[in-house]
């Protein structure tokens, strides 16, 4: 789970963070300059003896762009890049702004490298919530971050894909928009992560115009993005649903109160387009299902 990481990490890093006893359970690893490097699991927080340096930065920068940064500008700009296995490293650094848009990030001081998981099965307990008389309900999930819920898209995404036998749900087509590459891991056209047979794929694309090339050339049956929330985003969510497309998405949120307060996302809940709302926490680990609001019945399923 973690050779792409240990692939990009100074070898000083690379050789503690094999010492852990407990590596498969990593989620995070904190680079920051002049500070000792932290490694963080589900259970604890591991201080490592190196002081990273940014040396250490500048190394992991040109691994992961496989010696040209000038590829990865447009991803640095944006405060993090997605590498081999769906891992994303957030960085830190000084801002360059040109016209009001971030034109460059330099000096770069820190860095969050977030180790993506692959749980197969994490979503079983919630496709009986998501499927109906043999059909899917469209869905959104919610949860702060780190709590699991692109992990959880991504194992609800392989099984609306590949079919659920025991509720009689036969495979849909599903058109997946992975604007930063960390659910399906798509490298050179291979995933590298298990998102079904019936799912089609964009990568490195804006979830408002992969939805509409989605919809124009793929007939699919559901689509499926991650961390919803811009106006663009919304107007392609109602147009998907308008052209019969079934919708499973995610999106920054603590509870539905908190939703509520993001006007574009009250008016597709208010209006209908979603007859499910997920909400995860950490309180049991990540992924844990906290509530479960079935729209329209005036209910709420707590689990």
């Amino acid at each position: 789970m973690l050779k792409d990481i240990l692939n990009v990490l100074p070898q000083s890093i690379k050789n503690e963070i094999l010492n852990i006893g407990s590596k498969d359970g990593i989620n995070e690893i904190r680079l920051r300059v002049g500070r000792r490097t932290l490694a963080i699991t589900s259970k604890i927080e591991v201080m490592l003896s190196h002081v990273a340096t940014l040396n250490d930065i500048l190394d992991i920068l040109v691994k992961i762009s496989q010696n040209s940064i000038y590829a990865i500008q447009n991803e640095i700009n944006n405060g993090f890049v997605t590498i081999n296995g769906g891992h994303r490293v957030g960085i830190c650094g000084e801002v360059v702004l040109q016209d009001g848009k971030i034109k460059n990030i330099k000096n770069i001081n820190s860095m969050n490298i977030r180790v993506a998981r692959q749980m197969l099965g994490c979503s079983d307990k919630l496709m009986p919530h998501m499927i109906n008389d043999k059909e899917f309900s469209s869905t959104l999930i919610i949860s702060p971050p780190g709590c699991g819920k692109t992990t959880m898209l991504r194992d609800a995404i392989r099984q609306l894909s590949n079919g659920v036998e025991l509720l009689g749900f036969y495979g849909k087509n599903v058109g997946l928009v992975d604007e930063r590459g960390e659910i399906a891991a798509v490298n050179m056209g291979k995933c590298g992560l298990d998102v079904g047979i019936r799912t089609d794929i964009i990568s490195n694309c804006p979830k408002s115009l992969g939805i509409e090339m989605l919809l124009r050339s793929m007939g699919i049956n559901i689509v499926a993005t991650d961390e919803i929330g811009s106006k663009n985003d919304i107007e392609a969510i109602k147009y998907a649903a308008l052209s019969g497309v079934k919708l499973i998405f995610t999106m920054h949120g603590k509870n539905l109160d908190e939703i509520y307060k993001k006007e574009g996302i009250k008016d597709l809940i208010s209006q209908g387009y979603f007859e499910n709302i997920v909400v995860l926490s950490n309180a049991n680990g990540p992924g844990t299902i906290e509530n479960i609001h079935k729209l329209g019945k005036y209910k709420m399923e707590v689990i």
